[in-house]
């Protein structure tokens, strides 16, 4: 059940605990002067410092360098005067650094005196530490050194909450966990979603708030929890928005948009107005999901400064949370460079920004075509649980509407995926047939020495074999346990010599006679009986005990179920896709009580 907020009382509380704090701190901290002071620091020493900073960013502005910033002249004079600001505030020193750098232009800077201005300005507004200087009566810390002089945040910290410790055992026991959308995104905490430019974050993004804010019964096959949801734009404005919500409505056979899906634009406004206006939205439409789209814009800072981000989490992101609203976040992630693994990117900038996520989602674009795009979702951290699986998502673009479908990925698909074990890796890739180890390397995408090593552990195992097949001293291999079976654990249990379970067919008691059993009958399609699968449930063979532990320890999720359901199916009859069939059975045996009396335990 999602909470009402009007009934917490007023989110007045937040604000002043918030907001209107860390503006006080920024306003009296001691670190920034007025606008116009003059600064003590002469030029040099101001380059200096602001040079020696780590990662060499602004030394490469400083030597006219703009590949920082996509070779955009413009963008990199903003990001200088934005590196400088935490230095000094001295307007006019700002503008004869910049004169004296490799930036300058004379038909800029050099001549229009408001070019640097606007830049200035959106410093002193999104600057959020300052360089704390060396003064002349500054005490030594009794080693005859100077202090330290790391940036010192602003509005970061407790802001006035008082601190307390309680005894854990008192705490009173919370209920089951709860999700905004299942396995997903959690409720009342942030999660990240980055991608590429051009991989309909966004969309997605819009949709899932009509799943969650309507009355559908899941997004791309996984339960949501209804509720209000605010959609806070930094980029666009509602005309264009409004356009996209109604092509997704119409593409999913909704009438009009979902009467609880807020949208409030912050297009023109600062970053602390406009989360103050969200966070008094959330509270008077009880709100349980906010979408901020997108991070870049809303940060206002540097993106790659741990300070700024973790500032923005806490004074911006916080105040959410303890209105128990979840937040999905849409970011950005770096240019992909030569050689580089589109997997392991990250949002672009501080890997606080993932840090301090609880969740973390990636999309990256598998096919495009005129009029479709297609994705692959694959959650990169959660928290609260196992990784949920990757899985597609196909987009289809018209005039009049968009449709979203989820897709189910090949094996082949999912043996690229660096979220699963080599191991399991190497089976996936293995489905389709023997493979050599520089073959399976290039499948999924691991080192070769990596797939060798695995290989090795799975013919020790009784789970790959050679086929007697040689090329430039390679080896083929290919996979002795169906690929159902083998999923299970990380591939390195003897599953063809353990024991099947009693009510295995006559004369068979090992893995390995079944399969040459199965051979022998194929083209067959035997029927699934409730019976069978009942009785291989009460006595279960070894690998699926484990499964069966796993599952229940996970509190018996739909996606466990489904692949326990699989598991069976692929026992019982050769063919996983069959596992629909006996899900209710798998189900009310996993989650029924003893003795229950429903027509699936009947």
């Amino acid at each position: 059940m999602i909470r009402d907020h009007r009934e917490t009382g007023s989110v007045e509380g937040l604000y002043r605990e918030y907001f209107e704090r860390s503006t006080q701190r920024a306003e009296s901290n001691g670190h920034s002067p007025p606008a116009g002071q003059a600064s003590e620091r002469t030029d040099a020493e101001v380059i200096e410092k602001a040079r020696a900073e780590r990662g060499g960013k602004f030394d490469r502005l400083w030597n006219g360098d703009t590949s920082d910033y996509g070779y955009d002249h413009s963008d990199a004079d903003d990001g200088f005067v934005h590196k400088l600001w935490p230095y000094t505030q001295d307007e006019e020193q700002i503008r004869r650094i910049h004169a004296a750098s490799g930036l300058h232009r004379a038909d800029k800077s050099g001549r229009r005196y408001e070019y640097l201005q606007y830049s200035i300005e959106r410093a002193r507004e999104n600057t959020s530490w300052f360089y704390e200087w060396e003064s002349p009566t500054l005490s030594l810390n009794g080693n005859g050194r100077p202090s330290s002089q790391r940036p010192v945040p602003i509005g970061v910290g407790t802001v006035g909450r008082k601190l307390k410790v309680v005894r854990l055992g008192e705490v009173e026991q919370p209920g089951p966990r709860r999700y905004v959308v299942e396995d997903l995104i959690p409720a009342g905490y942030p999660t990240l979603w980055h991608g590429d430019g051009g991989v309909a974050k966004s969309m997605l993004a819009l949709s899932l708030g009509v799943s969650v804010a309507g009355d559908g019964a899941a997004w791309l096959g996984r339960a949501v929890e209804h509720a209000p949801v605010l959609y806070l734009d930094f980029e666009l404005e509602a005309g264009e928005q409004a356009r996209r919500v109604w092509q997704l409505c119409r593409g999913a056979g909704l009438k009009e948009p979902p009467a609880d899906l807020f949208y409030l634009s912050a297009v023109g406004h600062a970053t602390r107005d406009a989360l103050q206006a969200a966070l008094r939205a959330c509270e008077e439409y009880a709100a349980a999901l906010l979408i901020v789209d997108s991070l870049g814009p809303a940060l206002q800072g540097d993106a790659e400064a741990a300070r700024d981000v973790i500032g923005f989490y806490r004074a911006s992101m916080d105040p959410f949370r303890a209105l128990g609203v979840a937040v999905l976040i849409i970011d950005h992630q770096a240019r992909l460079q030569a050689g580089e693994s589109y997997q392991r990117k990250g949002a672009f900038g501080s890997v606080y920004k993932a840090n301090l996520a609880r969740s973390v989602i990636q999309a990256e674009a598998t096919e495009r075509s005129e009029g479709a795009l297609s994705l692959r979702i694959r959650q990169k951290k959660h928290n609260f649980g196992p990784l949920v699986d990757p899985f597609g998502v196909k987009l289809s673009f018209s005039e009049e509407a968009v449709s979203v479908e989820a897709l189910e990925l090949e094996a082949t698909d999912l043996a690229e995926e660096a979220t699963l074990t080599a191991p399991e890796r190497i089976k996936l890739a293995l489905q389709d047939g023997p493979l050599y180890p520089s073959e399976i390397a290039e499948t999924t995408g691991m080192p070769t020495k990596t797939v060798k090593n695995s290989l090795t552990g799975l013919r020790k195992h009784g789970v790959v074999e050679p086929t007697g097949e040689k090329e430039n001293r390679e080896e083929k291999v290919r996979i002795i346990v169906p690929t159902s079976l083998s999923l299970k654990g990380d591939g390195t249990r003897d599953d063809s010599a353990r024991p099947l379970s009693a009510d295995a067919p006559v004369g068979v008691s090992q893995l390995s006679e079944l399969k040459e059993r199965r051979e022998a009958k194929a083209g067959e399609t035997p029927a699934i009986r409730t019976e069978d699968v009942r009785s291989m449930l009460s006595k279960p063979p070894s690998w699926l005990q484990d499964q069966m532990a796993h599952c229940r320890r996970q509190g018996s999720p739909a996606g466990q179920l489904k692949a326990l359901a699989a598991s069976v199916a692929a026992d019982l009859c050769g063919d996983v896709m069959r596992c629909a069939e006996i899900l209710p059975e798998v189900e009310a045996f996993m989650t029924h009580d003893v003795g229950c009396d429903c027509e699936a335990c009947g």
